[in-house]
């Protein structure tokens, strides 16, 4: 019994330097691995504040959108309201016309 303790003491040493070798491996793979999220966090965020300038700018585009374009139906209408004035303005002409040739 008394030759099996250095064994014992050798074994259990191996034992403890190969736990303290898988735990320093899994510390720093463990370390990495928060690295890694945090990054992807930061990034997120990151992707919120862009978010909140996109959104900023499409309500500003949606507010100068009527000041700055005229919508088909509004166009068509004016163009409308247009030809009927002209086509009046025409027709008086003419009737001036073939009036002041009835008097001749």
């Amino acid at each position: 019994m008394g030759e099996s303790w250095p064994l014992f003491l050798f074994l259990a040493g191996l034992i403890a330097a190969w736990s303290m070798l898988i735990l320093g491996v899994m510390r720093s793979m463990l370390s990495k691995c928060i690295g890694d999220l945090e990054d992807k966090i930061s990034g997120i965020s990151g992707l919120g504040k862009d978010l909140q300038r996109l959104e900023r700018e499409f309500l500003e585009m949606k507010a100068t959108l009527p000041l700055d374009y005229v919508r088909k139906e509004d166009h068509m209408r004016f163009e409308l309201v247009l030809n009927t004035k002209l086509d009046r303005l025409h027709q008086d002409m003419m009737t001036a016309i073939n009036a002041k040739e009835k008097t001749r």
